[in-house]
C-alpha cells in the first residue's frame, strides 16, 4: 500500500497519461486468458489512452509473443503493450492499474481489493469445489467485478467488457470504491 501510482508508473516504465489495464492469471499463467487477449492486444495496438500490462506466466511467454508478432503486433513497439513472463514487483503493477483481467484466486482478490482495483475476473474451472466462481461472484454482487466464465471467453466478448468499462469512468470509479471497501 506504500507504492503511490507515480511509484508503479516509473518503475515499470508506463505512461502516467493513459489508463493501465493489468492482466495476469496468476503466477503460471492462463492460458484461456491469454488467448483471448491475442485479439484484445490488436484491438487495443496504438491505442493513445490505454495500455495493457500482460502479464503471460513462464510457460505461455515465448508462445503469446510470438504469435502476436505473427499477428504483426510487435509489443517493443507498439507503444501501449508490455507483456512479461512474470512480475517480481507486483505491488508497482496493481499502484499503476486501472482495471484488472485476473483469476479469481484468494491471493489475487485480496491483491485487488486492497488496493480499490475494479476488475474482469475469470475464474479457474478446476479450482476445488469451483471456488473461484464463488469468489469471483461474491465480488461481482458487491460491484466491484464483472465475471466471465472461462467457458465463455473469448476476445470478442472480452474486447467488449474492457471497452464497456472503460467508456463509463463514472462507473468504473463506482467498482473501484466497491472493490476498496471490500479489502
Amino acid at each position: 500500500l506504500s507504492v503511490s501510482r507515480d511509484d508503479g508508473i516509473q518503475a515499470l516504465g508506463l505512461d502516467g497519461n493513459k489508463r493501465t489495464i493489468l492482466i495476469s492469471g496468476g503466477s503460471r499463467g492462463a492460458r484461456s486468458i491469454n488467448e483471448a487477449m491475442l485479439e484484445v492486444h490488436k484491438h487495443f495496438a496504438k491505442r493513445e489512452n490505454v495500455q495493457l500490462l500482460h502479464v503471460t506466466g513462464q510457460n505461455e511467454y515465448n508462445g503469446i509473443v510470438g504469435r502476436l508478432k505473427q499477428m504483426g503486433i510487435d509489443a517493443d513497439s507498439s507503444g501501449n503493450i508490455i507483456i512479461k513472463p512474470y512480475l517480481y514487483n507486483m505491488p508497482y503493477a496493481l499502484a499503476a492499474t486501472d482495471l484488472a483481467v485476473f483469476r479469481a484466486g484468494a491471493i489475487g482478490l485480496a491483491e485487488l481489493t486492497v488496493r480499490g482495483i475494479p476488475s474482469i475476473l475469470v475464474p479457474y474451472p478446476y479450482a476445488a469445489e469451483n471456488h473461484q466462481e464463488f469468489n469471483a461472484r461474491v465480488m461481482e454482487r458487491h460491484g466491484a467485478a464483472v465475471v466471465i466464465r472461462d467457458s465463455d471467453l473469448n476476445s470478442k466478448l472480452l474486447i467488449e467488457t474492457i471497452e464497456t468499462m472503460l467508456g463509463h469512468p463514472d462507473k468504473l470509479q463506482q467498482m473501484a470504491q466497491a472493490s476498496q471497501a471490500m479489502g
